[in-house]
C-alpha cells in the first residue's frame, strides 16, 4: 500500500514539475514573441550603426551615431512599413491552403520595404563619411578583407 502511495506521490510532483517547466517555457516564448526587433532586417540599422561606430574613435563615432539619430524620423515609418510587410508575408505563409501569387507579391513587397531602408542608411553612410575623419574612413575599412584587397589595387 505505502508503494502505491509512494507512486501516486511521484507522480503529483512529476506532474507539478512538468507544469512549472511548463509555464517557464509558455513566458520565455512569450517574451521572444513580443520582441518583433528580432525579425531579421528590422533593428539592423541601429545593430550595424553601433558596429561600425566601435570601430571608429569617438568624435567620428558619436558623428556617426548622431546622423542617424537624425535620420531617425524618416528610417521609422520605412521600418514599420516593412515589419507589416514581413509580418504579411509570414502570415500568408502560414495559411493551410498556399496562395503562390499572394506569397509572391507578399515578398516582393517586403524586398521593396526592406531596399527603402538600405537606400536610407546608404544616405546616411555618405553623409557620415563626409563629416568623419579621414582615420575614422580608414578604420572603418580595417578587418574587411575584402575591402583592403580593393585598397592594394
Amino acid at each position: 500500500m505505502s508503494g502505491v502511495t509512494w507512486s501516486a506521490r511521484g507522480a503529483r510532483w512529476i506532474l507539478l514539475a512538468s507544469l512549472c517547466a511548463n509555464v517557464a517555457l509558455a513566458a520565455y516564448i512569450g517574451v521572444q514573441w513580443s520582441q518583433p526587433a528580432d525579425l531579421p532586417g528590422v533593428a539592423l540599422p541601429g545593430r550595424m550603426v553601433e558596429r561600425l561606430a566601435a570601430r571608429l574613435p569617438e568624435p567620428d563615432a558619436a558623428a556617426l551615431r548622431q546622423i542617424y539619430r537624425d535620420k531617425q524620423p524618416e528610417l521609422q515609418p520605412l521600418q514599420a512599413d516593412y515589419l507589416r510587410a514581413l509580418l504579411n508575408t509570414m502570415r500568408l505563409a502560414r495559411q493551410p491552403e498556399l496562395d503562390k501569387e499572394a506569397l509572391r507579391a507578399a515578398v516582393r513587397e517586403s524586398r521593396d520595404k526592406r531596399v527603402k531602408i538600405g537606400d536610407a542608411m546608404i544616405e546616411s553612410f555618405i553623409d557620415a563619411l563626409e563629416r568623419i575623419s579621414p582615420e575614422g574612413r580608414k578604420q572603418l575599412l580595417r578587418g574587411n578583407l575584402r575591402d583592403q584587397q580593393l585598397l592594394r589595387e
